[in-house]
């Protein structure tokens, strides 16, 4: 992997993650202290209810009490202390400072050196070196691989490795050996080898949790870079369609069938925009145009409609797919007044020509889905409703209105429409065979 690209998926990982990690170490902390508290409880028991052990166990514990006791209170106090300082940054919306998961690793591997140390000078050295307690480590060393962190992993297994070999140098040195030792058994436990190995393990360990948690953080950022590249996508192709509908296209399989949907059609239409383009340059014409649709598109966004196809010289949308609306007329007339307004606004500001524009709605059932190839598609609205809706625009110029609506629009929306209408009566629309009743309201 490029380093730049290793580079990108730490700073992914690390801002998408930070919190839930730091939520992670505090949850790794308390367990930590609940383990302590219980193995000092523990100590204290035996101590001073010498009948809950044997006599061997209280005479080696009763010399090494104290120093027990203070070596387990002092790693209380220093985790309780990291406990509340996590909660702060948590509080705070900050991260883990990476240079003190290095100074913790270092501290909280101590804690067995520590007691290795400690047990072999007031015990027996080869007890503690052979016995259970080297395996703590482990108990370090593998959740730091939680971190996804690959250097903090190696760094915890090489802590490890070194302090332990250290302690095993230092045990061995002072184990008091007998006159004429020998046996199999014997020549392991004082054999510096066999501490050489688990040392070894330890530092292995070490780089096996660092290959874990470099391919979860590896799949995670991979995750991540989708989740940023499908945002990036449904960001730019929302600049082409609405983004319901890029989110839509997104989601459904390359094969998909369309659906059978009620649906609110809109057409809206430039008045004279051929007289309007003819007397400006191309750029002029472009500038014009965004300009007039910039405050139109949140319009129909806001009343839950896409804009489907732009026109030239006007637009069509929908109400109603690709997310259902059950009050997709009212919206739609809402949007259609609001759109009238704007364009108002825009006229007496002189931020554009003086423009006039007619507005059409109808209502029915369409097919809603992809049309295309393998290579191009396109998200689409198939029926009757769409001619028809194109239609009643077409007849604001011979009536002299601005927004036509039809009957069934009407009639969907009964004692709802909210604003006066003009029964316009039957009119005749090119294409179809049947007059269409129109409702002018503005």
């Amino acid at each position: 992997m490029p380093p730049s690209a290793s580079l990108h998926h730490d700073t992914l990982v690390r801002s998408a993650m930070g919190a839930e990690l730091l939520r992670s170490e505090r949850a790794r902390v308390r367990l930590q202290i609940a383990l302590l508290a219980a193995v000092f409880a523990l100590i204290t028991l035996i101590y001073f209810v010498p009948q809950i052990s044997s006599p061997q166990i209280h005479a080696l514990l009763q010399p090494a009490a104290f120093p027990l006791g203070i070596l387990l209170s002092s790693y209380l106090a220093y985790e309780t202390f990291i406990l509340i300082w996590l909660g702060r940054l948590l509080t705070s919306g900050r991260l883990i400072p990476r240079w003190f998961q290095f100074v913790n690793t270092f501290i909280e591997i101590s804690l067995p050196t520590v007691g290795l140390l400690t047990g072999g000078i007031i015990a027996d050295p080869l007890s503690m070196l052979s016995g259970a307690l080297p395996f703590l480590y482990f108990l370090f060393i593998l959740p730091a691989a939680l971190n996804l962190d690959a250097a903090l992993c190696v760094f915890s297994g090489a802590v490890a490795c070194f302090q332990f070999w250290a302690a095993s140098l230092a045990l061995l040195s002072r184990a008091v050996l007998p006159v004429s030792p020998g046996g199999p058994i014997f020549s392991m436990l004082t054999s510096p080898h066999q501490y050489l190995m688990k040392g070894a393990t330890l530092l292995l360990a070490g780089l096996i949790a660092a290959f874990v948690a470099t391919q979860i953080r590896r799949q995670i950022a991979r995750a991540l870079q989708t989740l940023e590249e499908r945002d990036r996508a449904v960001s730019i192709f929302g600049q082409h369609v609405s983004p319901q509908v890029a989110d839509l296209l997104l989601k459904q399989p390359l094969d998909y069938a369309g659906q059978q949907r009620n649906v609110c059609v809109l057409f809206l239409d430039i008045r004279d925009f051929s007289k309007l383009s003819s007397e400006r340059s191309a750029p002029e014409v472009v500038d014009y145009l965004n300009r007039l649709f910039a405050p139109m598109i949140p319009v129909i966004n806001s009343h839950s409609g896409i804009v489907n196809k732009f026109l030239g010289d006007g637009f069509m949308a929908v109400f109603g797919a690709p997310i259902d609306d059950a009050q997709l007329c009212t919206n739609a007339i809402r949007a259609s007044l609001e759109i009238l307004r704007q364009v108002e606004l825009l006229n007496q500001s002189g931020a554009i020509p003086h423009t006039r524009i007619g507005i059409g709605l109808h209502v029915g059932q369409a097919v809603t889905g992809n049309v295309g190839s393998s290579q191009r598609k396109e998200y689409t609205i198939i029926g009757d409703v769409v001619n028809i809706a194109s239609r009643i625009e077409q007849a604001n110029k011979p009536l002299k209105a601005q927004l036509l609506v039809s009957e069934a629009v009407v009639l969907a929306l009964g004692d709802q429409l909210g604003v006066p209408a003009e029964d316009m009566g039957p009119v005749e629309l090119k294409g179809q065979p049947q007059p269409v009743r129109l409702y002018k309201l503005a």
